[in-house]
C-alpha cells in the first residue's frame, strides 16, 4: 500500500508542476546611450551592439519538461523492480514444488502433484484422474499442512 500512495504522490507532483505557470521574461530594451538621431532623416539609428544586447535570449522549454521526465524515469525504475522481485519469488515458488507439493491450479482446482517434469507438472485432481499443467499454470503452492491427499 506504501507503493501505490507514493506513485499516487509522485503523479500529483507532476500534474502541478506541469500545470504551474512559467513566468515570462520581459523584453530587453536597447540602451538608450546607444541611439542617436541622424540629422537628415530625423530616424533612430542603433548601432549593432545595441542590437545584439537588445535581442532577448531564445527560451529554453526543455528545461520545463526536466522535472516531469525525471520523475516518469523514477516511476519506471520503482514499477520495473517491484515487477523483477514479483517475478523471482514466483519462480522460487514454482521451484520449490516437488512430487506430492498440493498446489492450486489457475482454474481454480486443487491437486496434488505426482510428476515433476521440466516445463510442466502431472497433477492428479482426484483418484486415477490426472491432468497435465503448464508450470505457468499453478497459482499457489500449500504449505505442508495438507500433503496427505485429504479432499478439503
Amino acid at each position: 500500500m506504501k507503493f501505490k500512495a507514493m506513485v499516487l504522490v509522485l503523479m500529483l507532483g507532476c500534474a502541478a508542476f506541469c500545470l504551474a505557470e512559467v513566468p515570462q521574461a520581459a523584453p530587453v530594451k536597447a540602451p538608450a546611450a546607444a541611439q542617436t538621431v541622424a540629422p537628415q532623416t530625423a530616424e533612430v539609428v542603433t548601432s549593432a551592439a545595441a542590437q545584439e544586447e537588445a535581442r532577448p535570449e531564445p527560451k529554453r522549454e526543455w528545461t520545463g519538461m526536466l522535472m516531469p521526465i525525471l520523475i516518469i524515469v523514477v516511476m519506471i525504475f520503482i514499477f520495473s523492480r517491484s515487477n523483477k522481485k514479483q517475478q523471482q519469488k514466483r519462480q522460487e515458488m514454482l521451484d520449490r514444488i516437488v512430487k506430492g507439493s498440493r498446489v492450486l491450479l489457475n482454474s481454480g482446482v486443487y491437486g496434488k502433484v505426482a510428476e515433476v517434469r521440466e516445463k510442466e507438472f502431472l497433477v492428479e485432481i482426484a483418484d486415477n484422474v490426472k491432468v497435465l499443467v503448464v508450470k505457468n499454470g499453478v497459482a499457489s503452492v500449500e504449505d505442508g499442512e495438507n500433503k496427505s491427499g485429504d479432499a478439503r
